[in-house]
């Protein structure tokens, strides 16, 4: 089976790091296996077991699955449903045994939550509500309404929690009221928990292929151990020597697959959150090609040179979309060719001409947007992350500017003091 890739050698000699102080990174991060908990994740196949078993034991009406969760408690399971759902399958009519539609609502605006409130069935809704704590003031807000709306009685075949195995309030509220509950392991962080029922669950409900993700987790585990290529310590070492010695502070992510788009938002949590401590760190971007060629193309190529670039794509998309006969004769060169096709040269394009500007670019190709290749690319990014971090010098785990800010908008509604 094909692996992911990584391409490193537009990165420049120079800059690839310094592969001993990646290597002891590397060494700090597996020596806190115990305490991060990442690397233990794709060997416990019970979390997937038991929501694939919830999935299977739900009635076929319940559609669509809604998860409430921010943050960490969202992007994960967005992460993964993007890639491996079908495209637009929200506009797709209902018919018996197609798979269960996953909305997310992540955010507390009421016009976005009302319209929501308003379109779904509560009859053949599951809300699946996610919060490590147990008291993350929107998801709770979220929860309060829903639970309101549905009554005691619908609420108990219709609400499940995702949370600690036995602390916090939400983990309180659900015994009491009798809902099913999974359990986020105490040792992972929300950023990193894609591997655990916050992703796992809104996949499993979704018919996605959790078992495919599980073992593509694996097998780049196996090679981020193994030391020698490696790609995650080799991407970190990059990063952080393009940052700290070559004044480059930005990462520049470019997805050019649709289904990749929501796993540079991921990222983007899983970097900032991990690095962005003690005045140190660098700056996640997300980019979409190749509607961003068109956006900020411009500035990347021609603008200060105080950015990294890393690729995403995949070597096959499937089935392409041929394009027909121009309708006009500036167009004919289109003819013939592929949409798939196009949006590869323009990927190609790109690079090159970042390149020949000087401009650092990495490539990460996966074979397929597959199960097993989504694994592996969730199991590099979250090992990038981690291993950045000791080469910055900061601790991965915490995020202390985040509960400053939960601090004062608590202090706002009149519990505790800011």
């Amino acid at each position: 089976m094909a692996a992911l890739e990584l391409d490193t050698t537009a990165l420049g000699e120079p800059a690839r790091g310094d592969h001993a102080a990646a290597l002891a990174a590397l060494a700090a991060i597996v020596g806190r296996r115990a305490a991060l908990g990442v690397l233990a994740l794709p060997d416990d196949r019970a979390p997937a077991r038991a929501g694939l078993d919830s999935a299977r034991a739900l009635d076929r009406e319940i559609d669509p699955g809604v998860v409430l969760g921010i943050g960490g408690s969202s992007l994960p399971a967005r992460a993964l449903y993007a890639a491996l759902a079908p495209a637009y399958d929200a506009l797709a009519p209902r018919s018996a045994g197609m798979p269960r539609r996953i909305l997310f609502a992540d955010n507390i605006d009421p016009a976005s939550f009302g319209a929501l409130l308003e379109r779904v069935d509560p009859r053949r809704t599951l809300w699946n509500v996610i919060s490590k704590s147990g008291g993350t003031a929107e998801t709770c807000a979220q929860l309060c309404v829903v639970a309101d709306r549905l009554g005691a009685e619908r609420a108990r075949a219709h609400i499940a929690c995702t949370t600690d195995p036995e602390r916090g309030a939400l983990r309180e509220v659900a015994r009491v009221r009798g809902w099913a509950t999974f359990d986020i392991p105490p040792a992972v962080s929300g950023r990193l928990s894609t591997l655990t029922p916050v992703g796992l669950l809104p996949a499993a409900l979704a018919g996605l292929d959790v078992a495919g993700l599980l073992d593509g987790a694996t097998r780049m585990r196996e090679r981020v151990l193994a030391h020698d290529h490696n790609p995650a310590l080799q991407l970190a070492a990059a990063l952080h020597a393009h940052h700290a010695v070559h004044g480059r502070p930005m990462v520049v992510a470019i997805a050019y697959a649709d289904g990749l788009s929501a796993m540079l938002e991921w990222l983007g949590q899983l970097w900032a959150e991990s690095l962005g401590k003690q005045g140190r760190g660098s700056t996640p971007i997300a980019a979409r090609g190749a509607p961003d060629q068109h956006a900020q193309l411009q500035l990347w190529a021609d603008g200060p040179d105080d950015k990294v670039y890393v690729f995403l794509t995949v070597a096959a998309r499937g089935p392409d979309v041929a394009i027909p006969a121009a309708l006009h004769p500036d167009w004919q060169y289109l003819a013939g060719h592929g949409l798939g096709e196009l949006l590869d040269i323009e990927l190609g394009a790109t690079i090159d001409s970042l390149v020949a500007r000087g401009r650092p670019v990495a490539r990460i190709v996966l074979p397929r947007l597959s199960a097993e290749a989504v694994g592996e690319l969730v199991m590099l990014l979250e090992m990038t992350s981690l291993v950045a971090a000791p080469l910055y010098g900061v601790d991965p785990a915490g995020e202390p500017g985040v509960e400053d800010g939960k601090r004062r908008a608590l202090a706002a509604l009149g519990r505790g003091h800011a």
